[in-house]
């Protein structure tokens, strides 16, 4: 019997973990310890990242990728370049991993989190939830973090402002 496509996808962006090594110059930490989320948390986030996918195939939302910059003033695109991937396909290999035990989401202050430069978004539970009232902005909530797994900081731009950029070319 073989395995669901939900298990499949999870799988394979495991192993899209090892394809995507953070950049040079990215902030090294003592990784989380990583978690496959649960059956019901794959399944929301593989819809709202189905609907990124979708989004990040028009130029228009490819667009955030040229106006958002790394540390260094590149622009995000230039990441994606270097590794030689669309942002579908870079965002089909990041892997999402369960966040529940990590500061953020037990403080209740984020759905998805990432790490600049870190090619990994960490799953709230509150999540699920999110998809599943507004799942058009929860897409954006993933591009956001997957801006972020390329090396957009925060403040500047604010968090706000990201979200605002995402939702404006990506809707």
């Amino acid at each position: 019997m073989s395995p669901k496509p939900a298990v499949r996808r999870l799988c394979a962006s495991t192993v899209g973990i090892a394809l995507l090594a953070p950049q040079p110059g990215a902030r090294a930490a003592t990784p989380p310890r990583a978690v496959a989320l649960v059956s019901v948390q794959a399944a929301t986030l593989e819809r709202a990242r189905e609907g990124a996918i979708r989004k990040l195939e028009r130029a228009e939302c490819q667009r955030v990728l040229d106006e958002f910059k790394d540390a260094d003033g590149r622009p995000l695109a230039h990441a994606l370049a270097r590794w030689g991937r669309t942002a579908a396909d870079y965002l089909r290999a990041v892997p999402f991993l369960d966040g529940s035990a990590h500061p953020p989401c037990r403080r209740g202050r984020a759905e998805l989190f990432a790490e600049v430069g870190v090619p990994r978004v960490f799953v709230c539970p509150s999540f699920v939830a999110k998809q599943i009232r507004d799942p058009l902005t929860a897409e954006n909530m993933v591009i956001h973090e997957m801006l972020h797994t390329l090396g957009l900081g925060e403040n500047p731009p604010s968090s706000g402002e990201i979200t605002a950029r995402v939702n404006d070319r990506c809707q």
